[in-house]
């Protein structure tokens, strides 16, 4: 850090002579003489800059937004982009020139800084700092002559891949990665390449009577050196303890600074194989009666194991689900309350469960966007590099039309864990929804050829295929779903629209019409694929003609279930599906119908179509007429 020499200290607002000082990384920082030191070197910064640095180091971890900024330094005063700008530039002066902290910002939403530990306190010996291992926890191996024990070893293997991924700066591969190495595939060199991993944590499990022994070793990849190696032995019932001894152990080995997290009771192994089996039905698509399954599996888990925190937030987010999108007629097995009791036990046995939040807010109406949203904020703030939270934050973003930060989420959520199903399934839909063709065929492909028997994927290719008119392809995927024997209404209904979609005929386009107008009168309202299917036919006015017949109640009232079970998440606002639809005026009254123009001009965030189809009309003005004129009613 260049610190300049000394001199005389400005006066600064009177806020600040009340501040404490405190430490931020290896400096130390006095606001009230307006001052930041590291070792013997001093510099004196200018009072909002000052100000703007301690308000964002009280709530260091957490984004702030630009608002929140304004009224903490600005007293809540009208203040330029400008000013703002060079505070925060300011402050990024100081990050960079010292390397104590730094700035991220969160585009449309505001700034996080994040403490950087001095490495002295970090690293304990010469081995690798922590923000340079990449960690896989492999599934352990099931040595036991009891089948059912394979559920039982890869919950061990889980528990303390939760356990170093929640207590440390590590970076730690997602399970639906690291787990698919198992038997011959677990050769160092070969995970490396695949994961770009430093080290792996592998180990084996073995039952005899009522004891389990577990033994564990971490490796280093690139010399395949075995740094530690360990041997457990305890009785079935306390077997999760050893999670917290086997992640201390390799801190010691790996020489960094994280700590195994508490855990309030001891869980019923058994636990463990319903919350698995759960994830896996979850991983390959829900439907109705999957998720009714799965609800069940995770109800049991959590009697079974009433401190298991990762199985609350599970089933939280699985009955807001039932609730919100499972059609009417659909067996009811909870309600709003049994969200809310799950998702607050998760959140008082851990914190840092973010999809707890998550479910939560989807018990929201949708219509209520800034209140969705701020629990999606909640959850990026206690758990930022989950895939699953962060995939649910790509999918609202999807929602509300901000198509490009709904692909960066995704792109970070298979960043962190590349062979998890459900997230890289939604960041191929994103490529394909913000036109990036070329980038999305080869990895639906590339999912295909990993997991030919996902019906989830299977689909979802289907679909892209259908729409981008690659009907080669499409046949293609067909006979794989078909030799699969795929039987889900889902894939049913996407085959039948894309068989559509390629007759495009003026007997194709009478069904159509005819299906859509008998569903919008049985359930009053039509899935936003009805629409865009009619549009891709040729039939836009027809489309818009029906919207105007539509009920839009269940958009702000959540005691309405959603009709045809499902929002289709970004589907309007995705180019490679809707633009016909897209470049008519008379979309901003469809996206006002769903409350978003209300959203978009309370807010100023808007969606990325505001701009891409200025060259057919003013979006921002025609939605602002729009809502101009409801407020006048």
């Amino acid at each position: 850090m260049n610190f300049r020499p000394p001199m005389l200290k400005p006066s600064g607002p009177t806020a600040l002579a009340q501040e404490p000082d405190f430490a931020l990384g290896s400096l130390a920082v006095s606001p009230s003489r307006l001052e930041i030191r590291a070792g013997e070197r001093y510099e004196i910064v200018q009072p909002r800059v000052m100000q703007a640095l301690s308000f964002l180091a009280r709530r260091r971890g957490e984004v702030v937004s630009r608002d929140q900024l304004i009224a903490a330094c600005w007293g809540g005063r009208a203040v330029s982009e400008d000013a703002i700008n060079r505070c925060i530039a300011g402050i990024r002066r100081l990050a960079d020139e010292s390397g104590a902290f730094t700035i991220a910002t969160v585009r449309r939403v505001g700034y996080r800084l994040e403490e950087v530990v001095p490495i002295t306190t970090v690293q304990r010996t010469r081995a690798p700092a922590g923000n340079d291992v990449v960690l896989a926890v492999l599934a352990f191996d099931n040595l036991s002559q009891d089948s059912d024990m394979a559920y039982f070893s890869d919950g061990v293997s889980e528990e303390i891949l939760q356990t170093v991924a929640a207590s440390t700066r590590l970076k730690v591969i997602g399970r639906g990665s690291s787990f698919q190495f198992r038997g011959a595939d677990k050769a160092a060199s070969r995970i490396a390449a695949a994961l770009k991993a430093t080290h792996i944590l592998d180990g084996a499990v073995r039952r005899s009577g009522s004891k389990v022994r577990i033994t564990a070793s971490l490796v280093e990849c690139v010399r395949e050196t075995t740094l530690w190696a360990g041997r457990f032995e305890r009785e079935l019932s306390n077997v999760f303890a050893l999670q917290d001894e086997i992640a201390a152990a390799v801190a010691d080995a790996l020489n960094v600074a994280f700590g195994p997290a508490g855990r309030p009771e001891i869980i019923d192994p058994a636990a463990y194989d319903l919350y698995l089996r759960a994830l896996e039905i979850r991983n390959r698509g829900l439907e109705a009666d999957t998720r009714i399954t799965v609800i069940h599996l995770l109800r049991g888990a959590t009697e079974r194991a009433p401190g298991f925190a990762r199985a609350w937030a599970f089933l939280a987010t699985m009955l807001a689900g039932h609730l919100r999108f499972d059609e009417p007629d659909t067996l009811r097995v909870g309600r709003r309350a049994d969200v809310v009791m799950a998702a607050e036990t998760a959140l008082k046995l851990d914190p840092r469960l973010g999809s707890a939040f998550q479910a939560l807010g989807n018990l929201e109406a949708f219509g209520r966007y800034a209140d969705r949203d701020t629990f999606h904020r909640k959850a990026l703030s206690v758990a930022p590099n989950d895939p699953t939270v962060l995939t649910n934050v790509s999918l609202f973003f999807a929602e509300i039309g901000r198509m490009e930060d709904a692909l960066r989420f995704a792109r970070h959520a298979y960043d962190v864990d590349p062979m998890y199903p459900w997230a890289a399934n939604w960041y191929a839909t994103t490529l394909d929804y913000t036109g990036r063709l070329e980038e999305g065929r080869a990895l639906w492909v590339r999912l295909c050829n990993l997991w030919p028997d996902n019906e989830l994927i299977s689909w979802n290719a289907i679909a892209e295929a259908a729409a981008r008119r690659d009907w080669d392809w499409f046949d293609k995927l067909v006979a794989a779903a078909e030799a699969q024997k795929f039987d889900g209404p889902r894939i049913h209904r996407i085959i039948a629209y894309a068989r559509a979609v390629r007759a495009s005929d003026a007997d194709t386009q009478a069904r159509a019409m005819r299906r859509a107008t008998e569903t919008l009168r049985t359930t009053g309202t039509l899935p936003h694929s009805s629409l865009t299917l009619l549009s891709r036919l040729g039939l836009n006015d027809k489309a818009f003609e029906l919207i105007g017949q539509m009920a839009f109640d269940y958009i702000f009232d959540p005691e309405i279930p959603t009709p045809n079970g499902r929002v289709d998440d970004g589907l309007i606002f995705a180019v490679s599906h809707n633009l016909a639809m897209m470049r008519d005026v008379r979309f901003v009254d469809l996206c006002d119908r769903l409350g978003l123009c209300d959203y978009w001009v309370k807010s100023g965030c808007w969606p990325d179509c505001a701009d891409a189809l200025a060259p057919w009309y003013d979006f921002r003005s025609e939605a602002r007429r729009l809502v101009a004129e409801k407020q006048r009613r």
